[in-house]
């Protein structure tokens, strides 16, 4: 869950992190062409400032569009998850976050995008983690 940051985070705000925190650096969240994390893979780190309060340091990383080879072939998905690093993805139906959307969460562990009705139909999204203070 949000801790503390807005749900929605415009991407025009990011700002590139100069030297992100070792617990941060490399996290973010694994999309898989099968269900069960199956087939082929596409990790997403965070590299971008995206919000900042007494509680909670947010990162993001924004794709615009996944391309025509991920397009609507994303069938489940995993974000990192820790007591003090919490990651979830923001995914739309279409590019340019058009077309409806979802947050999933890190905790929620492996997902299957079936089960919620986003099987093959992402395609584009954005990586939060939010690190605690």
């Amino acid at each position: 869950k949000a801790l503390g940051r807005p749900l929605h985070i415009d991407p025009n705000i990011l700002k590139r992190a100069s030297g992100l925190p070792s617990d941060v650096a490399g996290r973010g969240c694994t999309f898989y062409e099968h269900n069960n994390g199956g087939g082929k893979s596409w990790r997403k780190s965070v590299n971008w400032l995206a919000y900042d309060n007494q509680s909670v340091t947010t990162y993001a990383e924004y794709v615009t569009t996944v391309g025509p080879w991920w397009n609507d072939k994303i069938s489940s998905m995993r974000c990192d998850d820790s007591s003090k690093v919490h990651c979830s993805a923001e995914v739309w139906r279409d590019d340019n976050r058009g077309g409806g959307d979802a947050i999933f969460w890190g905790t929620q562990g492996l997902l299957n995008l079936d089960r919620y009705g986003w099987n093959d139909t992402v395609s584009s999204y954005m990586v939060f983690c939010d690190r605690v203070k």
